[in-house]
């Protein structure tokens, strides 16, 4: 509850890039949260669109073009990534998202934030994937 706030500060919304239902879902998603976070204060709700699974391009039916157009409309950060490949793209969301963050900017000016970032990130993605046998 950091800066009087409950809940979650700051939003990562997923979709598949070859996946249209999870892409259509977003704008509802994304306005009831901002409707519910921001009609409690004065404050931007750091929201983050991330398009997954970018090395499927063969299967591809969401453009990265219509993602960036969403995040536009929707004052979203904006990523494509391949979780599958390399835990770099997450860190690119995950610093993105902290540049959203009104109380990280200073600190990631300073370079002390993202430490903790990478960290975090690089041990989560690091470890060997259990889950695809």
């Amino acid at each position: 509850m950091e800066g009087g706030r409950e809940g979650g500060n700051s939003f990562v919304l997923v979709y598949s890039i070859c996946d249209r239902a999870s892409f259509n879902i977003l704008p509802p998603k994304i306005q009831f949260i901002k409707a519910t976070k921001e009609g409690q204060s004065q404050e931007k709700v750091p929201i983050i669109i991330v398009g997954n699974k970018r090395d499927l391009h063969h299967r591809r039916v969401v453009s990265s073009e219509e993602g960036r157009l969403l995040a536009l409309s929707l004052d979203c950060g904006f990523y494509e990534v391949s979780a599958a490949e390399a835990y770099h793209g997450a860190l690119m969301v995950f610093h993105g998202l902290a540049k959203r963050i009104p109380d990280t900017k200073l600190a990631l000016k300073k370079g002390t934030g993202i430490r903790g970032i990478v960290k975090t990130v690089s041990s989560v993605f690091a470890r060997k994937r259990t889950d695809s046998l």
